[in-house]
């Protein structure tokens, strides 16, 4: 799957640290004006966008969009990832095009290289039979397209509350199963 984003202007940062490269050179012999120049080049790693959304598709088929307010991304680190530190919300799209799932957390980190999101706090993933999964981190695998926890879940269906530590699930959430099942109340 690959996203599409447009947020960046690569020009703009390119001719920022040009510019920012030939000042430290000409400044080198005040080095409180080095400092200055130094700080401000190492804070043009981060590349911010506002009101962000993300369309993963595959094969020209959309498999997933992702919201957020806010997404920083590293792109000079070894593995670049993208962090949402304002939260996230997604949804997750049958072959026809049709919702098969949401998600929303208060947090989410991507990294680029592995093709993994990791969601964490206050995560909620329903999907179209009513099924609602509670979790506090949990990551979207999008090469296997799988979504996983190895932490506590509880898992809202129309007839019960399933309880347990450890879940794995297809990335629209429609088929799932719990690995440390702790427990099962039925509701009527």
């Amino acid at each position: 799957m690959k996203p599409s984003v447009k947020y960046f202007s690569w020009a703009n940062t390119l001719t920022l640290t040009l510019a920012l490269t030939s000042l430290l050179i000409s400044c080198k012999k005040d080095p409180e004006k080095v400092k200055k120049v130094s700080k401000l080049m190492s804070s043009l790693g981060v590349e911010k966008a506002t009101d962000v959304a993300i369309s993963y598709t595959d094969s020209g088929i959309l498999k997933a969009k992702i919201f957020s307010p806010l997404m920083e991304r590293y792109p000079q680190k070894a593995d670049p990832y993208m962090e949402m530190k304002k939260g996230v919300k997604g949804y997750f799209y049958n072959p026809s095009g049709e919702i098969e799932s949401s998600l929303t957390a208060d947090y989410a980190i991507s990294y680029e290289n592995k093709k993994t999101i990791e969601v964490r706090n206050n995560v909620k993933v329903k999907n179209t039979r009513n099924e609602e999964l509670e979790t506090e981190k949990l990551t979207w695998d999008q090469r296997s397209e799988k979504i996983y926890t190895d932490n506590f879940i509880k898992i809202k269906t129309p007839d019960e509350i399933l309880y347990g530590t450890g879940f794995e699930s297809n990335q629209n959430f429609t088929r799932y199963r719990i690995k440390n099942l702790k427990g099962r109340v039925s509701i009527k």
